[in-house]
């Protein structure tokens, strides 16, 4: 997990990958340790980090799964800025059919002042 948020609160709030791992392998010192599971009472998505943490057999699993992730969020953003870029068009036919409308209002209107004299 990467922090990359200026607020000092929120930095402090959420743990990195190392010392989730470190708490997993009890190498924290106590006062890390409690501050931890505080943070993991207050917030259920750290609790379920830690938990699906569990599962993972290696570092190095966690390091490709956490750099998979990153890359696949990246993917995800983008498709969504380039659809939001799209320019919003008429298709051919309702352009043709709103300026055949309008020369059509257009005639109606002259020949009835034509007509009017």
């Amino acid at each position: 997990m990467k922090n990359e948020s200026k607020d000092p609160i929120v930095k402090q709030s959420i743990p990195e990958n190392a010392e989730l791992i470190n708490y997993l392998d009890n190498k924290l010192l106590s006062g890390e340790k409690r501050r931890l599971e505080e943070l993991i009472s207050d917030d259920p998505f750290i609790g379920d980090g830690i938990e699906g943490l569990q599962y993972i057999n290696s570092t190095a699993s966690i390091s490709e799964i956490n750099s998979s992730l990153n890359r696949l969020i990246d993917q995800k953003l983008s498709k969504k800025k380039k659809r939001l870029l799209k320019p919003i068009g008429f298709p051919m036919w309702m352009t043709l059919l709103v300026t055949i409308t309008l020369l059509a209002v257009l005639a109606g209107y002259v020949l009835i002042k034509l007509l009017n004299r």
